[in-house]
């Protein structure tokens, strides 16, 4: 059953992705994803794919961790019996609230603390990130290094904790399809964080770096993304109006000419007025 329950998760992730390259107008692996999924499915018991299936149409996660008795997608304490039948892992258990299916996790990484505007109502990417989290020139000189080097940006401002963790989700969904797209965007990310609302970095690597990119093109503007289980909506408008935006040389370079963290996130809020309100 913990088999079932990992293909099950495994289904979960690969029907994001697909959604996410959808999102980001990228054909290069379509085909292919949407091969494994109908792959994986195929595999599945008809009556447990019907009901992902039923979950998947009502919510944006279908399966979704309990850690410390409770479940992740609508934050419900599970009763203790059934909290243990969870752990064990030997049958389907919903959550008796929201009837998502449940598997069992320790401990998720969490977000510490939400994006603030200085007490005004936050709109645009002010609800997503800060100055503080703007990289105008990037130190890393790989993938790995770069990824690294963003997590342990929001660590150090206080924004996530477990930079580790989080780091080795960001490689096992680079491992999926790379996040890589055209024009020299990146969008790693990691999904399924505890608490807290959708959350960026952003870095600069003007000479660019070998990120996985189509053509193995060089990527030079690169979105860290932290995204909690309830903000898969607002993550794929995000990305959607972000490569809206930096489809366009001219907003490319008005971005990479930025040298401090303030005038990045000054320009960044300029140019995505229109695509992310």
């Amino acid at each position: 059953m913990k088999q079932l329950i990992n293909q099950l998760i495994q289904l979960q992730v690969l029907n994001f992705t697909l959604d996410e390259q959808k999102a980001l107008t990228s054909d290069t692996y379509l085909k292919d994803l949407e091969a494994s999924i109908k792959k994986l499915a195929d595999s599945l018991p008809p009556d447990i794919l019907k009901l992902f299936t039923q979950l998947s149409n009502k919510y944006s996660t279908a399966v979704v961790p309990m850690t410390k008795g409770t479940c992740s997608g609508c934050g419900m304490a599970v009763p203790t019996i059934l909290a243990y039948e969870v752990k064990l892992g030997e049958k389907i258990i919903q959550c008796p609230r929201c009837a998502r299916i449940l598997f069992y996790r320790d401990s998720l990484p969490r977000q510490l603390k939400r994006v603030t505007s200085g007490g005004k109502p936050a709109s645009g990417l002010e609800r997503f990130s800060c100055s503080r989290l703007m990289v105008p020139q990037l130190q890393g000189k790989t993938r790995d290094e770069i990824i690294r080097e963003m997590i342990e940006l929001m660590a150090a401002e206080g924004f996530v904790e477990k930079p580790d963790a989080l780091f080795e989700s960001a490689l096992n969904r680079e491992a999926i399809v790379p996040t890589a797209v055209e024009h020299g965007l990146a969008f790693p990310h990691v999904r399924g964080i505890e608490g807290g609302g959708l959350i960026f970095a952003a870095g600069l690597k003007k000479q660019g770096v070998h990120f996985g990119a189509p053509k193995n093109r060089l990527t030079k503007i690169i979105f860290f993304i932290v995204i909690p289980l309830a903000a898969s909506a607002f993550y794929l408008n995000l990305i959607t109006g972000l490569m809206q935006t930096f489809s366009d040389a001219d907003a490319r370079e008005r971005l990479l000419d930025c040298k401090t963290p303030e005038k990045m996130w000054q320009v960044l809020n300029q140019l995505t007025k229109k695509t992310i309100p």
